[in-house]
């Protein structure tokens, strides 16, 4: 009866098993957490301080817009950049400056402020960080050195997960069955059957001299 009681109350907490949110960009797109995830994405949030003097922030939505640009067309991933206090204006310049303005941001008064708070009693600890949300329930919480323009952690970490370099996957080609003939021509650009020499032009473009005897 007592681990019955126990179960019951502690419910609400076994059921979230990582940190979510619904959030409007600033481009008024509506996202969340859990439908991202339902969906199969994983979730790549960068949480930065708005500040030309935070130079690890700075860094940090760099290094996510690297990432963006090389991953997000291709693969499952889904990729969010939260300021953690700011203005509309203070936020989006920020981002244009130092970040990638494809990538959804979320202003940090009000949003972005309440996110931060919300996020602290999962371990957000500083004004920059980096995390990783999976499907599966796990997460990734500040991957060491996001930051570091030097290295390309987050990219280490979603290569690591199975995910490919877009600009590197190769495309789908249908199998090479063979050329065939379009048409014989003599010299002066005639279609032929007759004797003597041809010009045989195929479907792949290519062009073949032929001289015939009978």
């Amino acid at each position: 009866m007592n681990k019955f009681i126990l179960l019951f109350i502690l419910a609400p907490y076994l059921l979230v098993c990582q940190p979510t949110f619904t959030v409007t960009d600033s481009n008024g797109n509506l996202w969340d957490s859990e439908s991202l995830l339902e969906d199969g994405k994983t979730i790549i949030v960068t949480f930065f301080s708005p500040s030309e003097t935070c130079w690890p922030s700075a860094s940090h939505i760099t290094k996510l817009g690297e990432a963006y640009n090389a991953y997000y067309s291709c693969n499952d991933v889904f990729f969010v950049q939260v300021a953690q206090w700011g203005s509309e204006y203070q936020t989006i310049s920020f981002v244009q400056q130092f970040g990638n303005p494809n990538v959804p941001t979320i202003v940090g008064y009000p949003q972005g402020q309440t996110l931060t708070m919300d996020w602290i009693d999962w371990g957000l600890l500083y004004s920059y960080e980096t995390w990783l949300l999976r499907p599966d329930g796990s997460y990734e919480v500040d991957i060491p050195y996001a930051w570091d323009l030097d290295q390309q952690v987050l990219i280490d970490v979603l290569e690591t997960d199975g995910f490919i370099d877009c600009g590197h996957s190769m495309s789908i080609q249908e199998p090479y069955r063979g050329k065939h003939m379009v048409k014989r021509i003599d010299i002066w650009g005639r279609e032929t059957a007759n004797k003597g020499f041809q010009l045989v032009i195929y479907d792949d473009g290519s062009v073949e001299k032929k001289y015939i005897l009978q």
